[in-house]
């Protein structure tokens, strides 16, 4: 399976991607998924690559957002 996080950068998409690569390299076997690539989304990410890595996952955690917005258009 391919994963997309997007937020990756984020607390809850840092940890997931963390987790996700233990469990794809076999330090955790307390889950029975295959992990084969995982790929990381962020604000600082080219947003070129979004599509490319779109059309090759196979679940997609989006976790992407603004915490703290300066203003309300933000959110």
């Amino acid at each position: 399976m391919n994963v997309l996080i997007t937020g990756a950068k984020g607390f809850v998409g840092r940890n997931l991607t963390e987790n996700l690569k233990t469990i794809r390299d076999g330090k955790n076997r307390t889950r029975q998924l295959i992990i084969d690539e995982i790929y990381e989304y962020d604000i600082d990410t080219d947003p070129a690559l979004l599509p490319q890595f779109c059309a090759k996952v196979d679940f997609v955690f989006n976790l992407a957002g603004v915490n703290r917005p300066q203003n309300q258009e933000e959110f």
